[in-house]
């Protein structure tokens, strides 16, 4: 699994100057082909790690592709496997974001720090709450939403028939698109597997530099492997 340390360099003026700025989140790790289309924009562009998220952007993935994403107020994380497309959106409440992630289709795994706040994902089919936890998400528009508890719990709703399951560590739950809610435990050998679990590379650096509310630069250094 990665493992992301961070050091902060001048910490209360850099989240003060990135929240004022709207940023949300960093890219962290890039593979494959990902994109991200910026917000009011109509065109993709190549995702590059170290790339600042803003309220709205999209992501997508393309074969073979992954991005590995923070979110800058809490370091809750974000994983976005092959062929999968989401919108990241954010709003500040004080001194957190509240989230919400937008899939039509694909694999992401989130890894969500204990909330004051929401943490929404919105599929076709389903809402996912969660407070605090790590779960594994497969959205398919077709045949619905699977949700592979790893640790905590998700509320996984239905938004046809309003049915909602909760979904715990070793247990799946299952939306479907005609309304239909279940659970069971988790089969080991449908969870997907992590990209950052196989990276054989040694400690990363990013080094971000960003111009605070006041023209101030600040250096924002994320270290992982």
């Amino acid at each position: 699994m990665t493992r992301l340390f961070i050091k902060y360099y001048f910490v209360v003026f850099l989240f003060a100057g990135l929240l004022y700025a709207e940023k949300i989140a960093v890219a962290t790790k890039v593979k494959g082909v990902s994109e991200i289309m910026k917000v009011g924009s109509k065109n993709f562009s190549f995702l590059k790690a170290g790339m600042i998220l803003d309220d709205g952007d999209k992501v997508r993935t393309g074969k073979s592709g992954f991005v590995a994403i923070i979110f800058i107020d809490d370091k809750s994380t974000l994983k976005v496997k092959e062929n999968s497309e989401a919108v990241i959106t954010g709003r500040r409440t004080k001194k957190n974001i509240s989230k919400k992630i937008n899939i039509d289709g694909g694999t992401i795994r989130a890894s969500i720090t204990k909330q004051n706040v929401d943490f929404v994902i919105q599929t076709p089919t389903s809402v996912a709450s969660v407070k605090g936890t790590d779960f594994w998400m497969v959205v398919d528009e077709l045949l619905g939403d699977q949700i592979i508890g790893i640790e905590g719990q998700v509320s996984l709703v239905n938004t046809e028939t309003g049915q909602e399951v909760n979904v715990t560590s070793g247990m799946t739950g299952v939306s479907s698109p005609d309304g239909q809610v279940g659970i069971s435990e988790t089969d080991l050998a449908n969870i997907p597997e992590d990209p950052s679990d196989d990276s054989e590379e040694g400690p990363s650096q990013l080094k971000i530099y960003l111009e605070g509310p006041n023209g101030e630069q600040r250096a924002f250094i994320i270290e992982y492997q």
